[in-house]
């Protein structure tokens, strides 16, 4: 994935704002592009309300000509091996048509924007080892790869 610098015509295309709950249909499907398979409807719409009234978890959206093809979350918590708050993206993605235009790097300055407001000490994402382009663009914005994650699935018959 090229991601470059937008043109100044790209970017005045593009809105970024904070989520809202009209933005969940959007959402859903934002998030079921990320992950390559559908979500319970019901679990997705619960969790997608709480964290919205969390003030810890901070949904944003991409926007063009009044049309969601972006979204971005922050959830900020404290961290002892850190000694402060730390925040951690757990989604981004963007349409398939915006990528590569600068639209992920305007959600992520706007994270970071509100992590450094919240007074976190620093900000961190995880992505799939399979998702290079991804790993690309995030060190494209100046991530740099510290850890190796391990995940485990907690739910039986999986």
């Amino acid at each position: 994935m090229s991601v470059g610098l937008p043109t100044k015509q790209m970017m005045e295309q593009i809105s970024i704002r904070p989520s809202k709950e009209s933005d969940e249909a959007s959402v859903y499907d934002l998030i079921t592009l990320l992950m390559g398979f559908s979500l319970d409807r019901e679990s997705f719409h619960d969790v997608f309300v709480q964290n919205l009234r969390d003030d810890t978890v901070l949904y944003y959206v991409a926007e063009s000509d009044g049309c969601v093809i972006g979204f971005a979350s922050l959830h900020i918590e404290p961290q002892l091996h850190h000694a402060g708050l730390v925040g951690e993206i757990q989604e981004l993605i963007v349409q398939k048509t915006f990528r590569g235009k600068g639209t992920g790097a305007q959600l992520v300055s706007r994270l970071e924007q509100e992590a450094q407001k919240r007074g976190c000490v620093s900000i961190e994402v995880t992505t799939k080892n399979y998702r290079v382009d991804a790993q690309q663009f995030y060190e494209q914005v100046g991530f740099t790869r510290t850890h190796v994650n391990f995940t485990k699935n907690l739910k039986l018959n999986q």
